[in-house]
């Protein structure tokens, strides 16, 4: 009993003292480019190196990860060589048909996003 105090105690001391290192994703506009994609899924790359914890290496590629692109999002973007998108967004436009084909990705970081052309401002 003794014993798994003073382990909890330690691992708790780790943990607790450890400094994050790599900022949290809290809204803000991610510099992507796209690697590849099929009916609204795309593999984008991650081009902030403070982002690059919300991506990981697959497929031969780093700092990726699969994206289920909105409804309608503009396919001329996605051939610029950077541009900006917003995960998760809590209004995401998924009334759309989607075909069944489907990237190769063998990742498991995926999220919903929100294409921009620009980021004027953080957070949108």
């Amino acid at each position: 009993m003794i014993r798994n105090l003073i382990y909890s105690a330690c691992l708790s001391a780790i943990l607790f003292s450890c400094d994050e290192k790599v900022p949290a994703y809290t809204g803000e506009c991610i510099a992507v480019s796209y690697v590849r994609g099929i009916c609204g899924q795309a593999v984008l790359k991650i081009q902030d190196t403070r982002y690059f914890h919300l991506g990981e290496s697959a497929d031969g590629d780093t700092n990726v990860f699969l994206a289920g692109l909105e409804c309608f999002t503009d396919s001329n973007v996605l051939q610029k060589s950077t541009f900006y998108v917003e995960l998760n967004p809590a209004d995401f436009n998924t009334n759309c048909a989607v075909c069944l084909a489907a990237v190769v990705y063998s990742g498991s970081k995926q999220y919903a996003v929100r294409v921009h052309e620009t980021c004027a401002t953080p957070g949108f």
